[in-house]
């Protein structure tokens, strides 16, 4: 098969398709072009050597498709690997700034830029009247308690810690269905959790003696009640009657967080951060909270509330290396066995008995 071939066999679009991408008429359209679409077409021109004429072709028939089942998963890794280096830039920011106003500020601003896109784009987007309520409660859990929980376990113990112990969320997941739900369990999902507790009971005792009261326990307590926060923000998002826009949700949402997190600039001390906090905090705002949450509902959407926490098990292998890499934490032999338990254990929740040989093709 030929470069021009394989090109049109994956990536097919209309040509109106691409220029309204280049247009910015969507977000999540424009994201797609330039991280995914973009690379893939050059890299696959240069290895083949072709005459561009004979591209040309392909092109205007319309190349740069992505087969819809394969791009929410590639989507997800991408988001894995931007919320896997979010807590280092939470470390250096909750260093300076109170852990619950630097949620605040995060999401603040990302309210701000988010409804200006939302309105100069889709100004017809509304909620309806049965998801506005869902809307507010889904900004509660998946941002102001989310972002209070997970900023002071960031603030009390190491950030490769706080990110392998939200890796958990598909165990919370897997519970939170069976009590609600009825969801069956099958020995393999029984297995799968017990493995995923005994690696988080290895992780909060792998700092040596074990105090309820000591900072670097309640860091990884609350590193969990993140975790059970983001199981019910997805039970919520999955729950919406209308049909949204990804940027309306996660406006909406953004919104109602910087409302439940505004209290923390009245009561609180406000501090000035330094340079390096405000571009951490900016990071933290424009890629992990902007573009990084049109993602993950779009993902959401895409392959449903299982699947796409099992993207999660990416985040602590990212976070543990660039935590080692960039702040120079110390990682323990006894955390990376802790570490490696939870994913196993995370894995056998997530994949047993989802895919068949022939899934297996739609994932790879």
């Amino acid at each position: 098969m030929t470069a021009c071939e394989y090109i049109k066999y994956f990536y097919f679009v209309q040509l109106s398709e691409i220029s309204s991408l280049l247009k910015l008429r969507n977000l999540r359209g424009f994201l797609l072009f330039m991280y995914i679409y973009v690379p893939f077409y050059v890299k696959i021109i240069k290895e083949s050597g072709e005459n561009i004429s004979n591209i040309d072709n392909y092109t205007k028939r319309g190349v740069f498709y992505m087969n819809n089942k394969r791009k929410p998963h590639i989507l997800a890794i991408i988001l894995m690997f931007i919320w896997g280096i979010s807590y280092l830039s939470i470390k250096v920011v909750v260093d300076e700034v109170n852990p619950i106003q630097a949620a605040f500020y995060r999401f603040f601003l990302a309210s701000i830029i988010l409804f200006i896109i939302l309105k100069r784009k889709f100004p017809e987007e509304k909620l309806i009247k049965e998801d506005k309520i869902k809307v507010a409660l889904s900004g509660l859990t998946g941002v102001a308690l989310y972002f209070l929980f997970e900023n002071y376990s960031v603030y009390f113990t190491s950030a490769s810690n706080v990110a392998v112990l939200i890796s958990s969320i598909p165990i919370f997941t897997l519970i939170t269905q069976r009590i609600l739900f009825k969801e069956k369990l099958t020995i393999y999902k029984v297995a799968g959790t017990i493995l995923s507790m005994v690696g988080i009971v290895i992780i909060i005792i792998s700092k040596g003696k074990l105090s309820l009261f000591s900072t670097g326990t309640k860091g990884d307590l609350m590193a969990l009640g993140a975790a059970l926060c983001w199981v019910i923000y997805t039970i919520i998002t999955t729950s919406f009657k209308g049909n949204y826009k990804s940027i309306t949700i996660t406006t909406y949402q953004s919104i109602w967080g910087s409302i439940f997190l505004f209290p923390s600039v009245i009561f609180l001390k406000v501090t000035i951060p330094s340079t390096k906090a405000i571009i951490n905090i900016l990071y933290l705002s424009l890629i992990c909270s902007c573009i990084a949450y049109a993602l993950y509902i779009y993902c959401l959407e895409s392959l449903g509330a299982t699947s796409i926490t099992t993207y999660i098990n990416l985040q602590p292998i990212i976070s543990l290396l660039s935590a080692k890499l960039f702040l120079n934490e110390k990682i323990m032999f006894i955390q990376v066995v802790g570490s490696l338990i939870i994913i196993l254990g995370v894995s056998i929740v997530s994949f047993t008995g989802k895919f068949s040989l022939n899934k297996c093709d739609e994932v790879v």
